[in-house]
């Protein structure tokens, strides 16, 4: 595998209208897309966002919770992708995708499914809260004991004789002790399962290959929180299980302009450096 330069040398070479791209390990080489046609469904997407004002307006009864309202809230708009393809008849098939969760759901009618079994998602999110719960109770007990004892301490410092003090100042070191323990025990838990909840993320390319994303991003630097939420991922992952060729994807941003200021409505943008280009090109292999 090439060094972090050579392969940003690869990126930099590469056309003006790349959409979507990255640099994979398995074969030396730089996969990319342009637009292609995409654009154009992007801005009929675009149209139909502002006409209906949610995201569900292929359903006769919309939820609520589907509103397009939430993206001029605090927390800001969202980014929104189109993928044009062609299935085995040659017939145009235009995907569609939001990244991360929209509302808080990661499903909606008419929208490319999350890059992972949402089924065992929900197991594993059962699983953790169940034992984060648990850890926490345990914690806020380790807690009240601790002060406990450091008022017992305290009082014994300033009314006891020596043995007393030294006994008050054993116990509550050992219950500091007892809580940055519990408090260690849920840390290690929690990044145990930030591994186990990464593996969920089984990315297919278009050689027919699966593969954890644990397995796939290739950086040292670590896994961000949300790579493979993107639109990008979505997109290729839904196209190579259902054996359609991308053509074309455009990506943009749909709301309030985010926090950063790096964001501004309607406007396009290429698929995200940190989370998604360490993915993309094993994703875009066999193209």
């Amino acid at each position: 595998m090439r060094n972090s330069t050579d392969i940003d040398q690869l990126l930099a070479a590469l056309p003006k209208d790349a959409t979507c791209y990255g640099y994979c390990p398995d074969c030396d080489e730089v996969h990319y897309l342009t637009e292609g046609n995409s654009r154009k469904y992007a801005l009929e997407l675009m149209a139909e966002l502002e006409q209906h004002k949610r995201i569900d307006f292929r359903r006769p009864d919309p939820e609520p919770i589907f509103s397009t309202d939430c993206l001029w809230g605090k927390r800001g708009g969202q980014m929104f992708g189109v993928l044009e393809c062609i299935d085995a008849d040659g017939k145009t098939i235009v995907l569609r995708a939001f990244s991360g969760q929209f509302n808080t759901r990661w499903q909606a009618e008419g929208w490319v499914p999350p890059t992972f079994d949402l089924a065992g998602y929900a197991r594993m999110m059962a699983k953790i809260e169940a034992a984060v719960q648990h850890m926490t109770a345990d914690i806020e007990s380790c807690t009240q004991k601790a002060e406990q004892c450091k008022l017992k301490f305290e009082e014994a410092m300033r009314s006891a004789g020596r043995a007393a003090q030294k006994d008050c100042r054993r116990q509550m070191r050992e219950a500091l002790k007892t809580l940055d323990l519990a408090k260690k025990n849920r840390r290690t838990y929690s990044q145990s399962m930030l591994a186990d909840f990464q593996d969920l993320y089984q990315l297919q390319n278009f050689k027919g290959n699966q593969r954890s994303i644990l397995n796939v991003f290739y950086e040292e630097r670590g896994i961000p929180t949300g790579s493979g939420d993107c639109c990008a991922p979505k997109l290729l992952h839904a196209a190579a299980q259902n054996k359609l060729t991308p053509l074309g994807l455009s990506e943009f941003y749909f709301g309030k302009e985010n926090k950063a200021s790096t964001r501004f409505h309607k406007e396009f943008y290429p698929g995200c450096k940190n989370k998604c280009q360490p993915i993309l090109g094993y994703m875009l292999c066999g193209l």
